[in-house]
This record gives C-alpha cells, sequence and structure tokens, in this order.
C-alpha cells in the first residue's frame, strides 16, 4: 500500500510537517512518495534528502498511489480531487486551513490515521460531483467538474444578468441576479451558505440552487434531486463566468446555455470511524452552540 503525499506548498509549515510525517512512515516501514516540490523545500530547510524512489512530480502521484494524502485546508483538497479525477483513489485530507470540513485530520493524528488504513480501520465517505458542458454561440462545448459548486455570473462590470433554469425540460424560475450556485451537498457548506442556502447532510441525493443577490424578494434556494439535469440558458450584455469551486473558470459570451448533472464518478474520501459530520459543523461553524451557557466569569 502506497500513500502519495501533497499539499499546499505556499503555508509555511508544510515541509516541517511532511518531513515528520516521511521520518514517521519510514519508521513504520510505510510506503509513500511525496510531491517533488515539497522534497526540495525539506532538502532546502532541513538538509535531508529524500531517495529518489520516495518522490514524483504532483501529475504522476495518482498513477502511483493506492491513498493520496492532502495537507492544507478544503482549498488544496478540491485541488487533490481534481488531480485524482475519476481514478477511485481515496484522499486523506489533513487540515492547516480556516475550516477544515473535507480536511478533517490534524498534523498530530495523521501517522495514527495511516497506520489504521493500513489495518482496514477506516471507511470510504462518497461525495458527487457535478459534470458542467457550457456551449457558446460559437458552438465551443467546454466540460468542468466540481465538488462544492458551480456558480455563473457577470464578467467584471456590476449588472444583473437574466437566467433561466430549467430541470429536466421544466422552468424552475427566471432570475435578474447577480448569477446562481449550483450546488452538492458538500458545497453546502461553502459558497451556497454565504448565499442564504441551508445546510445538506452529505449524504443527501440532492443539489441546491441558489440565487445571487436576485432583484426580487421572493427567488428563494431550491432543492432538487440529484437525479436531474439542469439546463441554464443566460442573457446578459456582458460577458459572463462560469467558475468550478471557485477556481476553473469558463468565461462565455451570452447568449449561452449551460448543462449541469451528476457525474458518472464520485470523490472518495478515507475517514476515521470515529468521524461525525455534526462535530465537524459544531467546531467549525459554532452550529448549535449556545454562547448564554457560558460562564462569564
Amino acid at each position: 500500500m502506497t500513500f502519495g503525499i501533497r499539499g499546499n506548498i505556499n503555508k509555511t509549515e508544510i515541509a516541517p510537517i511532511v518531513y515528520r510525517l516521511a521520518k514517521g512512515m519510514q519508521s513504520a516501514g510505510i510506503q509513500f512518495i511525496v510531491e517533488k516540490t515539497i522534497s526540495t523545500k525539506i532538502g532546502k530547510e532541513f538538509k535531508y534528502r529524500l531517495p529518489y524512489k520516495y518522490t514524483a512530480e504532483d501529475k504522476e502521484l495518482p498513477k502511483l498511489s493506492d491513498f493520496i494524502i492532502s495537507i492544507g485546508g478544503d482549498g488544496t483538497f478540491l485541488a487533490t480531487a481534481k488531480l485524482v479525477g475519476n481514478r477511485n483513489i481515496p484522499i486523506i485530507g489533513v487540515n492547516l486551513g480556516k475550516l477544515g470540513f473535507l480536511a478533517e485530520n490534524s498534523t498530530r493524528d495523521i501517522l495514527g490515521f495511516i497506520k489504521n488504513v493500513i489495518k482496514g480501520r477506516y471507511f470510504i465517505d462518497e461525495r458527487i460531483i457535478l459534470e458542467t458542458n457550457a456551449v457558446s454561440p460559437s458552438k465551443m462545448k467546454k466540460t468542468l467538474h466540481a465538488i462544492n459548486e458551480i456558480v455563473v455570473n457577470q464578467n467584471e462590470i456590476v449588472k444583473t444578468i437574466e437566467i433561466s433554469v430549467y430541470f429536466n425540460n421544466q422552468l424552475v424560475n427566471s432570475y435578474h441576479a447577480d448569477g446562481i450556485i449550483i450546488s452538492t451537498p458538500t458545497g453546502s457548506t461553502g459558497y451556497s451558505l454565504s448565499a442564504g442556502g441551508p445546510i445538506v447532510f452529505p449524504k443527501t441525493d440532492v443539489f441546491i440552487l441558489s440565487p445571487l443577490s436576485p432583484h426580487t424578494l421572493t427567488a428563494r434556494p431550491v432543492i432538487l434531486p440529484d437525479n436531474g439535469v439542469f439546463k441554464v440558458k443566460i442573457k446578459s450584455r456582458v460577458p459572463i463566468n462560469v467558475v468550478s469551486d471557485g477556481n476553473d473558470i469558463l468565461k462565455l459570451k451570452a447568449p449561452a446555455i449551460i448543462e449541469v448533472k451528476k457525474a458518472s464518478y464520485s470523490v472518495k474520501i478515507a475517514k476515521s470511524l470515529e468521524s461525525n459530520y455534526f462535530k465537524v459543523l459544531t467546531s467549525k461553524l459554532l452550529w448549535g452552540e449556545d454562547k448564554r451557557k457560558k460562564r462569564r466569569f
């Protein structure tokens, strides 16, 4: 069993954490491969060169690993999931960020969790992925994938755009708004939540449709089954963006049509048997916390 290790190279603590993890895994006889940029950082900071067989280019990690350890925040986890794609390789998230809904494990516990994975003491949590096909007036087609959400909004100019959303060819609503969000349950605690959307348990088979700053008081988020297909028709005088997980951006000229559906594959997360979604909500969002019960002195 081989564990690929990658992470957010912009984090100052990434080299010390991976250095300690690599030394611990070597001592325990666990096979691993470190992304080369991190390996170079370790060499500079600790004067320690990992053997060549323990390093690989980032894009090669999925080919060489049975599990991939993602060290950073949820953004790093999302990038790791896109690197893995449809290869069905479980990801182990280690949190260095602010929230850590996807990257749940702490740095102090990760080696122990890896040992539990080897012993089979873990479970796989599968999350759905959105597949988006955008067609511009030039008939050029581009496909994006997202774990959290697909956002359609205006580009550069603060101006509302006209959006008509169909679900299984039935009109859901037409919006004059800054844009819309189509979210998975995983993404319900992300941008969708900021836009007034509900918190949705990750194993629920639904999509969440949320308008962004709609020019009406009656437009509200809608929950729809994930076995259907969205067709989004956009009219705008200005260019529009189709954004996947806040990262991959496709720029289109209106009028344009975007189709969104559940992808044929999912992202797999390796988790501790003690993992509890509601405890994560409480610790990360202070969900359900009653400050009146706290001691004043």
